[in-house]
């Protein structure tokens, strides 16, 4: 999980506890609210009345959390060649990143990593590579990506008519230094 998605449950949980906590035992309010008048702070809301409004947010977020996870489109580990009764035919994710790696080896490259992103609707494919000559890699790049988006619709023809595209990036690579110190 990434960081921001292990934050978000952490508040979300929080939240949840907290919720439980107000509807379990509803005279943790009363106790707040009588600390808050000792401070000469009056609230003149009752206890029902706030945990009818926390219900209702926790309801409404919930809803809106499970209406996110129906609506993000699920990714693919595979791209179906063929179906028939003896079996499955199918070109993992794997074989279409070394694939763009291989058609991408002779061009002057390295270090060349490939993101797939394979949905129902769309498939993305998100290069970065290193290049010692980077000025000329960045002038070649538009060649680079029409011929690597010939070339995947090539293998993947008659699959069916989902677009294919192709984000290229190339970064200067670290020529010639060296790690460690030369010793004579």
């Amino acid at each position: 999980m990434k960081k921001w998605q292990k934050s978000l449950l952490s508040l979300l949980s929080i939240g949840y506890l907290i919720g439980l906590a107000i509807m379990l035992w509803p005279r943790v309010i009363l106790t707040i609210m009588a600390l808050l008048k000792r401070i000469n702070i009056n609230i003149t809301i009752s206890s029902q009345t706030i945990v009818d409004y926390y219900g209702m947010t926790l309801i409404a977020i919930t809803i809106i959390i499970l209406l996110v996870i129906l609506l993000i489109p699920s990714q693919k580990p595979d791209i179906q060649l063929s179906q028939t009764k003896r079996g499955r035919l199918a070109l993992s994710n794997d074989g279409i990143s070394h694939f763009i790696q291989t058609q991408l080896s002779g061009e002057g490259l390295s270090n060349i990593k490939v993101k797939i992103k394979n949905t129902r609707h769309q498939r993305r494919f998100h290069i970065v590579a290193d290049s010692i000559y980077q000025q000329y890699a960045i002038t070649e790049l538009p060649r680079l990506t029409n011929t690597l988006t010939d070339k995947i619709a090539d293998l993947l023809a008659g699959v069916n008519t989902v677009p294919i595209k192709v984000d290229m990036k190339v970064n200067q690579a670290a020529g010639g230094k060296r790690k460690a110190t030369r010793v004579i």
